[in-house]
């Protein structure tokens, strides 16, 4: 009856000892897994943050590159540098993967003169 005892004792034990491990283990992973998963919300907060970011330049340079070709439209001709810096912000523009109606906008700017034209009332450049 005493074997019996111990046998029953040394299997309890055992079971005890390996489910305490069993629940030590666990809780280190379930600790590191919510680690984990708070890491990864964060990282995702932030490339949402960085999305929002390069939308908001997206839009800032479609208005800025807009304004830039509708005031050189308006003005009739433009000149070396200012085609030089609309083909810049055009360049950083299209780097983004961004398209839209630039292509064609941009093509009437190249279509200008380069600079203004001389005055037909005689007082410029008349003889």
């Amino acid at each position: 009856m005493g074997d019996r005892v111990e046998l029953i004792l040394s299997i309890a034990s055992t079971i005890g000892l390996n489910g305490i491990l069993l629940f030590l283990i666990k809780r280190f992973f379930d600790r590191r897994d919510k680690q984990h998963m708070a890491l990864s919300e964060k990282q995702a907060e932030f490339y949402r943050k960085i999305e929002t970011g390069l939308e908001t330049l997206r839009l800032l340079s479609y208005a800025r590159m807009s304004q830039e070709i509708e005031r050189l439209l308006n003005k009739g001709f433009a000149t070396p540098a200012e085609r030089r810096i609309l083909n810049e912000m055009y360049k950083n523009y299209k780097e983004h993967g961004w398209n839209g109606d630039m292509d064609a906008r941009l093509s009437k700017v190249y279509l200008l003169r380069t600079d203004h034209a001389p005055h037909s009332d005689g007082c410029v450049g008349s003889k």
